[in-house]
């Protein structure tokens, strides 16, 4: 059954915040439409950027025309959170609380095809980090200018209640750590555990060495659009397995809190 489908399991997994104020969250439910992984009753602006289509024929990525792009996909995300129809209630309700953005970041394993690099290099994958580490940090500079032109999402608000109640200092330090870091958008990125293989043929498991780049991401989908029917169920498992150290890992480094 490993091919027949395109979402065949599913691992426990958290939700991470791009803000620094926010908590993580569970995530105990999946959007049929796209694979993400994400708590019930939560909203979700679904868009794609595609890193393989920034490459230079030398292999340099086309950073300005990706920053535009990305820009562009806060700005649209944010106006259909006002424009959107939602579900329910309870689904309306946590639009308006944290306007959540998925923008899937897509292509990894096509851009190392592309540039002939090796997927089992730690420098590859340094490279790649490093990409992803632009690309969030540009969706960051994004939300928190349009926290500061139309206002952050009110989580941040219902975050800091008990520090706003206690006064002095501590609502002072609170107050300064929402100027600079408050962000329009709880979340804003998510990666598919199967876009670290090229597309276009069958999944190459040496591609397998890249799926540390999961880490960079605020939420996971396991949508499939790569072949593995050619796969052992040994092979099956291993991939697995990686995926679940990592997802581990990154539980852990979660509970560091974050300096803003």
């Amino acid at each position: 059954m490993r091919d027949a489908v395109p979402i065949s399991i599913v691992l426990p997994t958290v939700v991470s915040p791009a803000c620094p104020l926010l908590a993580e969250e569970r995530a105990d439910s999946v959007l049929s439409a796209t694979g993400i992984q994400v708590p019930q009753n939560s909203a979700w602006i679904p868009m794609q950027v595609d890193v393989s289509r920034f490459v230079h024929d030398n292999g340099d990525i086309r950073l300005k025309a990706l920053e535009r792009v990305l820009n562009h996909c806060v700005d649209r995300g944010d106006s259909l959170h006002d424009s959107r129809t939602w579900s329910s209630s309870a689904v309306q309700f946590d639009s308006w609380l944290n306007r959540r953005l998925a923008v899937a970041i897509r292509g990894w394993g096509d851009l190392v095809s592309r540039r002939g690099a090796d997927p089992g290099a730690f420098r590859t994958l340094k490279e790649l980090e490093e990409l992803a580490e632009f690309i969030a940090g540009t969706l960051r500079a994004r939300s928190h200018v349009l926290a500061r032109e139309r206002g952050y999402c009110p989580a941040v608000d219902v975050a800091g209640m008990k520090v706003l109640s206690g006064g002095g200092e501590m609502k002072l330090r609170w107050q300064r750590a929402v100027d600079h870091a408050a962000l329009r958008h709880r979340n804003l990125t998510t990666m598919s555990v199967w876009d670290v293989f090229p597309q276009a043929g069958p999944a190459d498991l040496r591609y397998v060495d890249l799926l540390p780049l999961m880490r960079c991401a605020n939420c996971l989908s396991f949508q499939r659009s790569v072949d593995i029917s050619h796969w052992k169920i040994n092979e099956f498992r291993r991939f697995y397995e990686r995926v679940s150290a990592i997802l581990r890992s990154k539980f852990d480094a979660g509970q560091i809190a974050k300096q803003v």
